[in-house]
């Protein structure tokens, strides 16, 4: 019992060490459009973060504190159900090595300092599979547990775009043993299935059903970063060991039963997620639990050996956390990030292992004060940018009070100002030059972080919009 004090001890001060994180990292744009969303009260496809927002930032302001003050919360949530749900499977010792496991994932780690729709799904991924469990264990068929389930499921509709993940690992952990397929023609199931479908109607989710296509080698490197190179070997190695022999039936195949759908979805639409968002990478909370298990029941090594190996993993694991988290240490090393470029369509998906990933969470502080400067020599032109992320980051930067447009929102006769951060731009985009009498390169910068370079900005004026002859 004391080692659970020391736990949940160190779950305090691992809050409170992820709060002081939040302001040393500037929004991503994901992130910064659902700030916007939540201040000028706008829609948005994430309708649940946006209100979470809305509320944080009525509270602790509009910085990158207020915009993701739930993200250590629901972290915090989510280890605290995983240990009540992994003690009432198991033990408390397997409960508190999931715990930790789950807490040294880089992907946790991540989620926990952003606000992206991975941080809410693995939340409630945790809260489902409680709830869940509880439902089983009473006879009642409409016991409260049914619908706090199904409340999970709806709410994994409306923040991630899958929207399939969280119902199908319900579905499978209800199926896997034979004593409880029985279940899915229940009460309670009808319930997590009609809330579901009504989440799925009311966001669009249906939209997940469109799958991208299907991306192996890039996702098998993006699980590698998610979840660290030793704790993948192991989730490999007690794949093969557990599911050719089903060692875990009734209850205890839950964690298993949620795992192996979500992780397949996962490979479908994880290659699709924008930094710093780990989206289906929820997989890996009842994954820790599986590996947590095993690690404690496995009797082909000696306890020290059992030890070793774990210790080796887990610091592993925690070291590739921080570097993951402090999303700028290879330049604060000195060392330039030299593999991203310009990427064919076909090879989009790369994006998520060659970006750089500074690009996305450093220097828009400065982007923002150098565009204020630009907007200062025009006052009355109109901000156009290269693409809505940038745009969103500006616009939540920015000291001044503007909002960027589209071309078909600009009249005759107006000026506008075109900002890309695209460094073989010499000139504005073709559909612009065609629609304006004149251009001409207004500014040119590079914006700088810890002495190396995040990006270039260049800000052409136009002027003199005439419309398309109709």
């Amino acid at each position: 019992m004391r080692r659970q004090r020391f736990l949940f001890i160190g779950l305090g001060l691992l809050t409170l060490w992820r709060w002081a994180l939040l302001p040393t990292l500037e929004l991503s744009p994901d992130e910064a459009s659902l700030a916007l969303a939540a201040r000028d009260g706008t829609s948005s496809q994430t309708p649940l973060l946006v209100a979470m927002i809305r509320m944080s930032t009525a509270m602790f302001g509009a910085g990158e504190f207020g915009v993701r003050f739930f993200a250590p919360v629901m972290a915090l949530l989510a280890s605290l159900a995983v240990w009540r749900f992994t003690r009432g499977l198991f033990d408390p010792m397997i409960a508190g090595w999931a715990v930790v496991v789950l807490n040294v994932l880089p992907a946790f780690n991540l989620a926990a300092v952003s606000l992206t729709p991975g941080t809410a799904l693995f939340a409630l991924t945790a809260a489902a599979m409680l709830c869940l469990r509880l439902a089983l264990l009473h006879a009642h068929p409409l016991h409260w547990a049914w619908f706090a389930t199904g409340g999970c499921v709806a709410g994994s509709v409306m923040v991630a775009p899958p929207g399939m993940a969280l119902f199908a690992g319900v579905i499978a952990a209800l199926a896997w043993p034979n004593r409880l397929r029985h279940h899915l023609q229940s009460p309670g199931f009808i319930v997590i299935a009609m809330l579901w479908g009504i989440a799925m109607v009311l966001n669009q989710g249906w939209r997940a059903f469109e799958m991208p296509a299907l991306a192996l080698a890039p996702n098998l490197f993006r699980w590698i970063m998610l979840a660290s190179p030793m704790l993948i070997t192991l989730l490999v190695l007690v794949g093969r060991l557990i599911v050719p022999n089903a060692a875990l039936v009734g209850m205890r195949a839950m964690p298993l039963g949620f795992t192996l759908p979500m992780a397949a979805l996962d490979l479908l639409y994880g290659p699709w997620d924008r930094w710093p968002d780990t989206g289906g990478a929820a997989w890996l909370l009842p994954a820790a639990i599986v590996l947590a298990h095993q690690g404690a029941v496995f009797g082909a090594l000696q306890s020290e050996q059992k030890i070793s190996l774990r210790t080796i993993a887990i610091v592993c694991a925690a070291l590739q956390s921080v570097f993951l988290m402090q999303s700028d240490l290879l330049r604060t090393l000195g060392v330039p990030w030299r593999f991203s470029g310009k990427l064919p369509p076909q090879a989009e998906w790369s994006r998520f292992f060659i970006a750089d990933p500074s690009s996305a969470m450093r220097g828009w502080r400065e982007s923002a004060r150098l565009f204020d400067a630009a907007l200062e020599k025009a006052p009355e032109a109109l901000a156009i940018a290269s693409n809505a992320q940038m745009a969103s980051e500006l616009a939540f930067y920015s000291q001044r009070d503007f909002r960027f447009v589209s071309l078909s929102e600009v009249k005759k006769g107006q000026n506008a100002l075109f900002i890309t951060y695209d460094p073989a731009a010499v000139k504005p985009p073709p559909e612009m030059q065609a629609r304006f009498a004149s251009w001409e390169l207004l500014s040119v910068a590079r914006v700088m972080h810890a002495g190396n370079e995040v990006r270039w900005l260049k800000i052409f004026s136009c002027h003199d919009f005439h419309p398309p002859e109709s």
